[in-house]
């Protein structure tokens, strides 16, 4: 069995690898019909695994999964009441009142993952059953998995910032049960607001041969330099350029550094009109939330007036993540904590 499972693990690596190869590699291979048929695999061979290790335990295995399931409730329970009151006495005045609300139910979730981490602890004491619950956490993701690839919903928006009719009608024909209202695009860049290079034209082509640096006034390179006022705005696009006499020809061109961070403030209300209304600040691989969908920010235009968004809902997220959380408490708790077998 361990042969067959060693085998089926070396078949999923080498789908992996061939779906995220940066030359050649295919994204569709990670929802194909291979990829679900060997995950579908893994998850009933982690099943059986998970049923043969608990045998002759498995009221204390049941027991020990219902704990650890609250363990993960207190720490959620920690994470978000510690940040709402973190946030809450940021704001001051009356709402301090909030804050030490919230920093008391977050005391009584830490109370809550240790009680119920000792008790998992107790009940989990055989040593095989750590690893039975570790194979039941895989069976989790899997399930997570196969559940996104068949409920799951996606839509892409292309926004632009003062014409947000489109992507409302886009949106409503989606049943959506939330708008989305790109207010302003903030586009944060590295050191100096602008970047100077100075290209020559050879052999059909305009390369860069040299950096120049603004001094005040002018732009200097070498022993040249311009003032900053003859620089004209390129037409229809971002940046200017100063056409350089002589020969070959010469252009100086400027152009915004280099991009530190994209922010997106946005409005999310409800699609009918008549219900919550929030706005928040949408950052790449920071999403915002709305009920069971997320909103993220992907990319925007140089100029900011055209914003990409994805939204997506995830119903398999939660088992994703509960699955995840067991595997890594299974394995740290197997890997350090009493290895010893008791019979009790």
């Amino acid at each position: 069995m361990l042969r067959a499972t060693g085998m089926l693990l070396g078949a999923l690596c080498v789908l992996l690898l061939a779906g995220g190869m940066p030359w050649g590699g295919v994204a569709a291979v990670y929802g194909g019909g291979l990829m679900r048929l060997l995950g579908g695999m893994m998850g009933v061979v982690c099943g059986w695994a998970a049923w043969r290790l608990s045998m002759g335990h498995r009221l204390r295995t049941l027991l020990g999964v219902i704990s650890l399931f609250l363990v993960v409730s207190g720490v959620s329970v920690f994470v978000y009441c510690g940040g709402e009151s973190l946030r809450w006495a940021g704001m001051g005045g009356g709402m301090w009142f909030g804050a030490v609300g919230m920093g008391c139910l977050a005391t009584v979730g830490v109370l809550f993952s240790i009680i119920f981490g000792y008790l998992a602890h107790l009940s989990l004491r055989v040593e095989k059953l750590w690893l039975a619950v570790a194979h039941l956490s895989v069976v989790l993701v899997v399930a997570g998995v196969f559940v996104d690839a068949y409920a799951e919903q996606r839509l892409a928006l292309t926004h632009c910032i003062g014409e947000p009719s489109v992507v409302r009608n886009k949106m409503r024909d989606a049943l959506v049960p939330f708008l989305v209202e790109v207010k302003d695009m903030q586009i944060e860049r590295y050191g100096s607001s602008h970047t100077y290079t100075l290209l020559e034209h050879r052999n059909g082509r305009w390369l860069p041969i040299a950096e120049a640096k603004r001094e005040g006034g002018a732009i200097r390179c070498g022993q040249e330099q311009w003032p900053v006022a003859e620089l004209r705005a390129f037409p229809g696009g971002e940046g200017r350029y100063l056409a350089l006499p002589g020969s070959p020809m010469r252009v100086l061109v400027q152009q915004p550094g280099p991009v530190k961070e994209y922010r997106a403030v946005c409005r999310l209300s409800a699609a009918r009109g008549d219900g919550e209304s929030r706005e928040v600040t949408l950052r790449v691989n920071a999403p915002a939330s709305w009920g069971e969908w997320r909103i993220y920010l992907m990319s925007c235009s140089e100029d900011g007036r055209q914003v990409q968004l994805l939204l997506r809902r995830a119903p398999g997220r939660p088992l994703v993540f509960a699955g995840l959380v067991g595997i890594f408490l299974c394995c740290f708790a197997w890997a350090f904590g009493n290895r010893r077998s008791t019979q009790a």
